[in-house]
């Protein structure tokens, strides 16, 4: 058995957690941080599939907005560049048929003038949720009593627009909309701003950006300030806690003591670590209904971008095969083409199951629909499901389904006692996304370093 110490232990060596370690370090205090995998990252993973070409597993943009990205890529002397975006997308949507932006929106005007002011609407109720307290919105109970697929069915949309409108949301939570409550839809808009800065990918959306040499240059760069601090390959199994005191029990025998731990890894995660004494009734009832998304990457690596000379962006927007959208991820410099395949929700947990020889093929014919014959040959594939890797068993959203914001949400980011919790899930602003995990921890740094000068 071994034993360290610290002012601040923290549980998690993702985003959240290793901000949380830089900020105490700041404030002149000693942080320890204590992470399960073999790596730090978290939900963040980048991985060389060809020589300059990183793919992102894990997450891999940031949007126009997303100031604390943007600053702290900036410090540690991380570059960004513009997501590609120049061409059409390709749709094929309720038997439509392949077509290409310019004639869906010929075809289907109407349709989506129905859904702008669906979306319209959304902002206009999400307006009313405070971001910090949704429970407390003036409709709060009404909108957590129904699923958000219940409210789109009930909006008198066409089967394009509602079937557009299901692919654009569970691209952001990674569950059908029949799974979340309406209230925590309308948190999620309401935390982001407003609907188009979720949906959009060219400006102003959510994922606008990139990171030179990929994501995974973020946390790298970070931990590297303070590796010192950081032990890899200790799970924590109990977190015992008093009155000023906590002492963290990690599998291999490592034993944890501090003034204060910050748990900072998904309430679900953190729900499966023993307490000692346990943690309020609440609080467990609460992470016993927050499961992680389910969400799958697979990249398709060409010679090059051969879509680009046909007028296409390398997106497509379709109910028909496995994928649900796409998107062009070549690297600036190198003459690759790169089509990455989102699978989200239904296809994440459905595809993520089969063979993958089974699963790429469904896949590869999916692209020669979209983007013709060159799409069958590529060089190089790779794919990668979050709910089977050990230490995240998801992906990057805790969704709130009926009743739980009004019932058990008060407990979500409330600090017991000497522990305090951070993850991008407990963020008040972009939560689910990187710039939220970097707000939950510096919050969580900021209560303790006030706690423990006080």
């Amino acid at each position: 058995m071994s034993r360290r110490e610290a002012d601040v232990i923290i549980v998690g060596a993702g985003l959240s957690g290793l901000i949380a370690a830089r900020t105490v370090l700041q404030a002149g205090l000693t942080p320890l941080v204590l992470e399960a995998d073999e790596r730090v990252g978290g939900r963040i993973l980048t991985e060389d599939a060809l020589p300059g070409v990183p793919v992102e597993l894990g997450a891999q943009w940031i949007g126009d907005t997303h100031e604390r990205m943007f600053a702290l890529a900036a410090e540690l002397g991380v570059e960004t560049f513009p997501q590609y975006d120049e061409g059409e997308t390709s749709y094929d949507l309720v038997g439509s048929g392949v077509l290409r932006e310019n004639d869906f929106h010929a075809r289907f005007g109407s349709e989506l003038a129905e859904l702008e002011k669906v979306l319209r609407l959304l902002d206009e109720l999400a307006a009313e949720v405070p971001p910090e307290a949704p429970w407390l919105a003036p409709r709060a109970a009404a909108w957590d009593s129904i699923t958000a697929g219940a409210w789109y069915d009930g909006q008198g949309l066409s089967p394009v627009a509602r079937t557009l409108l299901e692919i654009c949301t569970v691209g952001i939570l990674a569950v059908p909309t029949v799974e979340v409550s309406l209230l925590h839809l309308l948190f999620t808009i309401q935390t982001c701003g407003v609907t188009s800065e979720l949906f959009a990918e060219s400006e102003g959306g959510a994922q606008t950006v990139r990171f030179v040499g990929g994501t995974g240059e973020i946390p790298k760069r970070l931990a590297a300030l303070f590796t010192d601090h950081i032990v890899l390959n200790a799970p924590v199994l109990l977190i015992e806690h008093g009155t000023d005191r906590v002492t963290v029990h990690c599998r291999g025998g490592l034993v944890a003591e501090g003034r204060r731990v910050i748990v900072a890894i998904s309430p679900t995660l953190a729900g499966r670590i023993m307490y000692d004494p346990p943690l309020p009734g609440v609080r467990d009832q609460l992470t016993q209904r927050l499961p992680n998304a389910s969400a799958m990457k697979a990249f398709f690596i060409y010679d090059e971008p051969f879509w680009r000379a046909d007028g296409l962006n390398g997106q497509l927007i379709s109910d028909v095969g496995p994928a649900r959208m796409s998107n062009d991820t070549c690297i600036p410099g190198d003459d690759h083409g790169v089509l990455l395949l989102f699978l989200e929700g239904e296809q994440a947990r459905t595809f993520g199951r089969l063979p993958e020889e089974e699963r790429r093929a469904a896949m590869t014919a999916e692209l020669v629909r979209h983007f013709g014959e060159r799409a069958a040959r590529p060089e190089f594939y790779i794919d990668g499901e979050w709910s089977d890797r050990q230490w995240t068993r998801g992906c990057y959203n805790a969704n709130c389904g009926p009743l739980v914001w009004t019932t058990f949400g008060h407990a979500l980011a409330e600090p017991i006692g000497v522990i305090h919790w951070a993850s991008t899930d407990t963020a008040i602003r972009w939560s689910a996304y990187m710039e939220g995990a970097v707000e939950a921890g510096e919050r969580a740094a900021h209560a303790v370093i006030a706690e423990l000068a006080g």
